[in-house]
């Protein structure tokens, strides 16, 4: 019985030019399939796109401006304390604990205020964060239809997953062509033609 000849170098890359050749339209056809899962970055929608950026720009000046008028608070009332322990000297104990006393709540009540105006910020902002994902969604639902999918993930929850099902680079763009469309200005000379003769 004769024994098989080794396969020359020939052979082989005939053999693997048959197997690029034949697993050419199987890649075709797993491209045209439905993609059921897709993946995206929510943080990344955010802030790769120029409405989420603008909201993040917009959130970033109210917190400093708020900070701003803390400071500015805080300078007032040390500069109160200083010159309340100065004029403790000619001040009887009474009074003086009197002034401390409303100072003190007066401080208190500042801080308060202040805290609470933090707050309130956060809650806004994070309105308006759900408010820009709530107006993220009709793009999500296109590429979806697109795609024909029918789970979207958000990557921190995926532990791997192939780059070819990752949207986000999609979303952001959608998103900056829609509001691009919506804020740009009418052109002037197309009102003159409308306007009758």
């Amino acid at each position: 019985m004769p024994r098989p000849r080794p396969r020359t170098a020939a052979a082989l890359a005939a053999l693997a030019l048959c197997l690029v050749c034949a697993t050419g339209p199987l890649a075709a056809q797993q491209a045209a399939t439905p993609q059921p899962f897709l993946v995206l970055s929510q943080e990344r929608i955010l802030t790769g796109s120029a409405a989420g950026q603008a909201l993040i720009d917009e959130e970033a000046r109210a917190r400093d401006a708020l900070r701003a008028d803390a400071r500015a608070i805080d300078a007032a009332f040390e500069a109160e304390e200083r010159a309340l322990t100065a004029a403790r000297a000619d001040m009887t104990p009474e009074a003086f604990r009197a002034e401390a006393d409303d100072f003190d709540a007066r401080v208190v009540a500042a801080r308060r205020e202040q805290d609470e105006r933090s707050d309130a910020l956060a809650q806004e902002f994070d309105l308006k964060r759900r408010e820009f994902y709530a107006a993220a969604a009709p793009v999500l639902v296109s590429i979806m239809e697109a795609r024909r999918a029918a789970v979207i993930l958000d990557e921190t929850s995926v532990l791997l997953a192939d780059q070819a099902i990752n949207i986000t680079d999609s979303v952001i763009a959608e998103i900056d062509a829609r509001n691009a469309s919506q804020t740009t200005p009418p052109d002037p000379a197309q009102g003159e033609e409308d306007q009758p003769q």
